[in-house]
């Protein structure tokens, strides 16, 4: 079962809990407040970021490991 965040809409706790898929977009009750109204919160591995930096970390020395 894959971990979701979620957000109480009347105590604005935030939340995660294991939940199947076809149980991850109905409201879920709130570990706080006990309340109802609550959503599925974006994940913010799903955001977009930029990549101009990409070419920059190229010319870069390389970092040293402390495991090696």
């Amino acid at each position: 079962m894959p971990l979701y965040e979620f957000v109480c809409d009347e105590c604005g706790q935030a939340f995660e809990l294991l939940v199947g898929f076809s149980q991850a977009d109905k409201a879920q009750r709130c570990p706080d407040c006990g309340g109802e109204k609550t959503h599925r919160k974006m994940s913010s591995f799903a955001m977009g970021g930029s990549s101009s930096s990409s070419s920059a970390s190229l010319s870069s020395a390389p970092v040293s490991s402390p495991f090696t």
